[in-house]
């Protein structure tokens, strides 16, 4: 069944509830869903990129390779 039918069919079918705990039930539901699918894009460094990136940071500090805050600030006024 096409998606947008089926969304359609919900909403008519929570414009028909009068039942504030089902109302809560379900938006709880959502939260839930919208939780896991945020997290399920989430992708953990393991701990060798972990410290690999941390040495590759302290590399470039002395080298360098950093910005003041000031100098930062003055970019993004322009982003």
């Amino acid at each position: 069944m096409d998606i947008q039918i089926e969304i359609n069919l919900i909403k008519k079918e929570l414009e028909e509830i009068q039942d504030e705990s089902l109302i809560q039930t379900i938006k709880s539901l959502l939260k839930f869903a919208r939780k896991k699918s945020y997290e399920s894009g989430l992708n953990p460094m393991a701990v060798k990129e972990y410290q690999a990136r941390a040495e590759a940071s302290e590399n470039d500090i002395q080298a360098g390779r950093v910005k003041d805050i000031e100098t930062l600030e003055k970019e993004s006024d322009s982003w």
